[in-house]
C-alpha cells in the first residue's frame, strides 16, 4: 500500500519534506565520505608501493663497501699526515712509527713481522682483519713490500692503508695519493686498489700508477705492464650506473669526478713512473702540468704575474732530493723566464 499524500496536512507534508531532505543529505554524505576513504585507501597503497620499489631500487643499486673502505672512512689521520712533516707507520693497535724518508717498510707472508731498515717490529697474528697505515708528507717518499710479495711506492702527500696479511679471497688496499704497484701475481687472489668516490682499480699481475689526490678533479690510472680494469660507480639516486675501462700498457684512464666520465689515452707512460727512483722526469709537458707536479711534492704555490704560452711544452728532470733552490735554477734554465722564490710565504712567482 502507498501512502496518500493529499490526505496529509500541511504540517506533516513540511515535516516529511524534511525527513526526506535530511535523509537525502545524509545519503549523500555518506557516498562522499566513502568516496573519499576509497580514495585515501587507494592513495596510501600506491604511496606504500612506490617506497617498496624505492627501497628495493636503491638496495639493487647501493655500492657494497668494502671492509678496508670502512676501515678508511672511520679513520681520520689527516692531522698526523699535515703536523708530522715525517714519513709515519701507523699499526692496527694506532702505535705510530716514524720512518725515515725512502726507507722500505716489509713484511713476512704471514704479517707478524715488519722491518725497517735494521729494525724488527712485532705485530700480534689476529683472526680478525687488522689494517695498517703509511702516511708521506709532502717533500717525502716511502717504499713497501707488503705481505704478498706486492711492491708499493709511495709519493709525496699520500696515505695508504692495507691489511697487514691477505688472508680473504681478496686483496684490497686503499690509497688516498699517489702509489705505484708492483703486484705480486695470484690469480686467485684479484688485487683491488680502492679510492675515494667510488674508484678503484683490478688486477692480477702488472705494474701501473694510480693518482687520487683528493683535491685533484680528475683520478688517473697509467698501465705500464700487465692489464687493469678500472672501474667508477657513478653518484646520485638515478644515475648509480658503473664505469669500466681495460687498460692495456701505454694506456691511461682519467675520471672527471665532475662530469663523471672516464677518458683514455695512449702515450708514453714512462715519465709518470719516475718519481719511484728518486727524479721527476717530463718530455713534451706544458708547463701547468709541470708546476702541478712540483706544487704537490715541494708544497709550494706558483704564481704566473704574465701569461704565458699555455701550448709551449718542455723536457726535463728533477731530483727529489733538490732543495727548491736548484729547482727554481733548473726551472729558469728549462723555460726562460724568471722565477722568484719566497721562503717565508713558499710562494713562487713566474715574471
Amino acid at each position: 500500500m502507498y501512502p496518500n499524500f493529499k490526505i496529509l496536512s500541511k504540517e506533516a507534508k513540511v515535516d516529511l519534506k524534511g525527513r526526506l531532505e535530511n535523509s537525502l543529505a545524509f545519503e549523500k554524505h555518506r557516498a562522499r565520505r566513502k568516496r573519499l576513504r576509497t580514495l585515501s585507501w587507494s592513495m596510501a597503497a600506491i604511496l606504500c608501493i612506490c617506497l617498496g620499489i624505492t627501497v628495493v631500487f636503491k638496495k639493487q643499486h647501493e655500492k657494497v663497501i668494502s671492509p678496508i673502505e670502512q676501515f678508511a672512512n672511520g679513520t681520520n689521520t689527516q692531522t698526523i699526515l699535515e703536523k708530522s712533516g715525517e714519513v709515519r707507520l701507523v699499526l692496527a693497535g694506532q702505535e705510530t712509527i716514524t720512518i725515515a724518508d725512502s726507507s722500505t717498510i716489509a713484511y713476512n707472508t704471514s704479517g707478524s713481522k715488519i722491518q725497517v731498515n735494521n729494525k724488527q717490529i712485532d705485530q700480534k697474528n689476529s683472526l680478525e682483519p687488522q689494517y695498517n697505515t703509511v702516511l708521506v708528507p709532502y717533500g717525502k717518499r716511502a717504499h713497501l713490500s707488503l705481505a704478498d710479495g706486492t711492491l708499493v711506492w709511495l709519493n709525496s702527500g699520500s696515505k695508504l692503508i692495507y691489511p697487514t696479511a691477505f688472508n680473504t679471497k681478496s686483496r684490497e688496499v686503499f690509497l688516498e695519493g699517489e702509489g705505484i704497484f708492483d703486484v705480486a701475481h695470484n690469480a686467485a687472489k684479484p688485487f683491488f686498489v680502492r679510492a675515494a668516490n667510488n674508484y678503484s682499480v683490478r688486477v692480477l699481475g702488472t705494474l701501473f700508477n694510480v693518482s687520487c689526490y683528493t683535491a685533484d678533479a680528475k683520478v688517473s690510472t697509467a698501465l705500464l705492464r700487465g692489464k687493469v680494469q678500472v672501474a667508477y660507480a657513478k653518484k646520485g639516486f638515478f644515475n648509480r650506473d658503473t664505469l669500466q675501462a681495460v687498460l692495456k700498457p701505454g694506456m691511461i684512464a682519467a675520471l672527471d669526478k665532475k662530469s663523471q666520465t672516464i677518458k683514455t689515452t695512449v702515450q708514453d707512460v714512462e715519465p709518470l713512473f719516475s718519481w719511484r727512483k728518486g727524479y721527476y722526469e717530463f718530455s713534451q709537458q706544458k708547463l701547468p702540468l709541470v708546476l702541478e707536479k712540483l706544487t704537490r711534492y715541494y708544497n709550494v704555490t706558483f704564481v704566473v704575474n704574465n701569461q704565458k704560452n699555455q701550448d709551449e711544452t718542455y723536457s726535463g728532470a728533477f731530483k727529489l732530493n733538490d732543495d727548491l733552490d736548484k729547482v727554481v735554477k733548473t726551472l729558469e734554465a728549462t723555460t726562460g723566464f724568471e722565477f722568484v722564490y719566497d721562503a717565508a710565504t713558499r710562494k713562487i712567482t713566474i715574471n
